[in-house]
């Protein structure tokens, strides 16, 4: 029991140096020196440990409904990634018993989306407030530099706070909270992706019960005309179909069902997944000019009938 705490803690302090430095770590265009290592942990500690807050605060959303039920939880495994604009693929907790029915299920489900979902909106607020709008001057090359996407959410609140902004001429120079906010919101928003035992798998299974096996296979369907988008897509397409599964394994009803207050809260998470989702979340320099498969196709049919 003690080396299985302290391999949850080295995964933790691995991920807090690999959030910090993730830009410089074996980057060749950075000099590998102290000084820059400093300067790169006095600029990036904030994103780092706001960051780390969500991705525990997601994971306590999961572990403490399960000890309130009795399910059997380790505590969270951070997962670090030493390269990359990000520096963590997430966080995850594994349970150790059957979870007893479907409103355990709901409960211990939304609980991670719903934490981390309240602390990423408050660091993209106060982050995306203390950022700054640049002018981008007409012959800058954009081909060599990652941007992360927008949704419906950081675009608006960003036009809203900082706006207005024109991207095609202007950028925004974010603010770390402003990275950890999205960040944790990119996160949240796939573990909200209503599929397997993702988070969204837990609480639409939960909600719609066994009949939702009759539509859950077109629904991921749809789920790939992102893939025509963003590869990213295509991706966790992939990891759904042969790791976390389409549909979710059975658990028994609840007696009592799982009541109306929590159907129409995980309703309203699954809608707010449609306003945090990101089609594009990183987008190289160069795809600015370039259009997405979907386009393409649509353009092509657009083309075929004679409406352009």
């Amino acid at each position: 029991m003690e080396s299985k705490k302290t391999l949850h803690i080295l995964l933790f302090i691995l991920t807090f140096f690999t959030l910090t430095y993730s830009d410089i770590f074996l980057n060749p265009q950075v000099p590998q020196t102290l000084e820059n290592y400093k300067l790169m942990f006095l600029e990036n500690w904030p994103y780092s440990v706001s960051l780390l807050v969500i991705l525990f605060a997601h994971e306590m959303g999961h572990y403490l409904p399960a000890k309130h039920y009795g399910v059997k939880a380790t505590w969270p495994y951070f997962i670090p990634l030493p390269v990359g604009p990000i520096g963590t693929m997430g966080a995850v907790i594994q349970i150790k018993q059957q979870i007893p029915d479907k409103k355990v299920l709901f409960d211990i489900g939304i609980g991670g989306p719903t934490a981390s979902l309240v602390l990423s909106v408050i660091a993209w607020l106060v982050g995306i407030s203390l950022s700054k709008v640049i002018e981008i001057p007409p012959d800058f090359d954009r081909s060599g530099f990652l941007f992360f996407g927008d949704s419906l959410f950081t675009y608006f609140t960003t036009q809203w706070i900082l706006g207005p902004i024109d991207l095609a001429t202007m950028d925004i120079q974010a603010h770390p909270l402003a990275k950890a906010g999205w960040v944790g919101l990119l996160i949240t928003a796939v573990n909200l992706l209503p599929f397997g035992q993702l988070d969204g798998g837990h609480v639409i299974y939960s909600m719609f019960g066994e009949n939702y096996r009759k539509w859950i296979h077109g629904l991921f369907v749809f789920f790939l005309i992102f893939a025509l988008i963003h590869f990213t897509w295509l991706l966790w397409g992939f990891i759904i179909y042969y790791v976390v599964k389409i549909e979710h394994p059975f658990i028994r009803d609840s007696i009592s069902g799982i009541g109306k207050f929590r159907f129409y809260f995980g309703a309203s998470m699954l809608v707010t997944f449609l306003i945090i989702f990101v089609p594009k979340p990183i987008i190289l320099g160069s795809e600015f000019e370039e259009s997405s498969l979907l386009m393409d196709i649509f353009r092509l049919i657009t083309h075929n009938i004679g409406l352009d």
